[in-house]
């Protein structure tokens, strides 16, 4: 495999949310390319690393040293390779994986290109063979153009050893498909390489996490999706360290969450225990299960905590960090309890994080986790500029998990008020807002204000949310 940085810097500094921590972007690409059709990709906070060519499967690993968080992005036959790789590094502190147009099964007449036609495209015989690959994937000259300024520099006979290579790497499996690595899957219905109706098949176990690209093609807009599908978490901090004095007087849901979190923690132990809430932020939930505790050790994790007093002898432990990551580097079994109301979903990977908090409990401790999911303000999806939310989706993660029980359940708060402008600023107000660094433009903001409008004048913002307590095995 070839390794091409796009977008590196090797000092922490810059990718500091007040931690130092480095994280990357790791694009396994189709075959066909090499980095320079990806020259222009960029994500703030994150170093990008093209990985192109597999004619052979060799990697380096010490271009990946490092880095606190790797996110993975794979494409076309970068997908079975990505897949493999995640598989033998689980010690890497992998979150966020986005497969694009391709399949575990990347050459089968049921879940991926039928054999018949990979075996014909291996045959490439000249560069004009390769024009008209390259038109199909973009789904026509107008498409070639806009994403392909500067057509990749292979020569035809590298590119035939790379099918041919591949094809003697991925034989043919009658074992399950496994898609317990992949957070989300973007399939395009108008692919001209995968067949869309085998992709569907491929991906059926995880369809809750599928994005169906409408008239997509099997290339896409690469730069929008690593602009929208990975969280810039410096603008997160940012936004909520902004909104931080108006939060405590606006969080009316966020409070009405928190509530509703802690009335799920029954029987709750009441001394001496050691606790982590993950996403403290001002205290709202804090404040609520501080005073029921006495003699305990409660940990704080937050991008940007807010200070909070000790009560009935507990001790306190703040800490400014990016908990995504600094639940993989906590010790096994290092918790009683876990809190996290209205957080996991600013997460890359909330399935993992599940998981992670789960490890980390001691047997027999329990977590209580509530997150935004589909549905909530979904004006915002409704504009084509905005940088949409990415909801959890973790039924499966919490099905599989073989030492823990779980309950979940699920309720809708509406806040109405006056005038769409008053909605718009308590949004402001509490940092739940689009998460794109450009400010909206006056036509999307005058959308979505008629869009959050009432038939009687008012407006309404919607905030569904789901509850989950998990209790380990004792």
């Amino acid at each position: 495999m070839q390794q091409w940085f796009i977008q590196h810097t090797d000092s922490a500094a810059t990718h500091d949310t007040g931690s130092g921590y480095r994280r990357l972007i790791l694009f396994f690409a189709g075959w066909g390319v090499d980095h320079t059709l990806f020259a222009g990709l960029s994500k703030p906070g994150y170093d990008i690393l093209v990985v192109y060519d597999y004619r052979s499967d060799d990697f380096d690993l010490r271009a990946i040293e490092g880095y606190d968080e790797i996110c993975v992005l794979a494409w076309s036959l970068g997908v079975w390779h990505a897949d493999r790789f995640i598989a033998l590094h689980p010690e890497r502190p992998f979150t966020r994986c986005i497969a694009v147009n391709g399949t575990l099964r990347p050459i089968d007449d049921t879940y991926g290109i039928p054999p018949r036609i990979y075996d014909l495209t291996a045959l490439l015989p000249d560069q004009r063979s390769l024009l008209k690959f390259y038109r199909r994937i973009c789904g026509g000259q107008a498409g070639m153009d806009a994403l392909m300024p500067s057509l990749p520099q292979r020569s035809v006979d590298e590119l035939r050893d790379e099918l041919l290579a591949v094809r003697a790497r991925i034989t043919a499996n009658d074992a399950p498909i496994n898609a317990s690595n992949w957070d989300e899957i973007y399939l395009s219905d108008n692919d001209l390489i995968f067949p869309f109706a085998n992709m569907q098949q491929a991906w059926a176990d995880a369809a809750p996490r599928i994005r169906v690209i409408k008239d997509g093609n099997h290339a896409i807009d690469f730069a929008r999706l690593i602009g929208d599908a990975f969280v810039d978490k410096d603008l997160v901090g940012g936004r909520f360290a902004s909104a931080a004095s108006s939060y405590e007087r606006e969080a009316e849901v966020q409070r009405k969450v928190a509530q509703t979190l802690l009335s799920c923690a029954t029987n709750l132990p009441t001394r001496d225990i050691a606790a982590l809430e993950i996403g403290s932020g001002t205290g709202v939930l804090t404040k609520m299960y501080l005073p029921q505790l006495s003699s305990s050790a409660v940990t704080l994790w937050d991008l940007t905590p807010a200070t909070i007093s000790p009560v009935n002898g507990n001790s306190i432990n703040i800490s400014s960090c990016d908990a995504e990551i600094a639940l993989r580097q906590t010790l096994d079994a290092s918790f009683d309890m876990v809190f996290s109301s209205s957080t996991i979903q600013w997460f890359n990977s909330p399935r993992r994080a599940i998981s992670e908090i789960v490890r980390i409990l001691r047997p027999g401790g329990t977590a209580y986790i509530s997150c935004y999911i589909d549905g909530t303000i979904p004006q915002l999806a409704q504009l084509p500029a905005a940088s949409a939310m990415h909801y959890p989706q973790v039924d499966d993660v919490l099905d599989s998990l073989k030492d823990a029980d779980y309950q979940s359940l699920s309720r809708q708060f509406d806040l109405t008020f006056d005038s769409a402008s008053a909605a718009l600023a308590h949004m402001r107000a509490t940092g739940v807002n689009s998460l794109a660094r450009t400010a909206m433009s006056i036509a999307d903001t005058r959308r979505l204000m008629r869009l959050l409008t009432t038939d009687n004048g008012t407006a309404l913002l919607t905030f569904n949310t789901r509850f989950i307590t998990i209790r380990k095995h004792g």
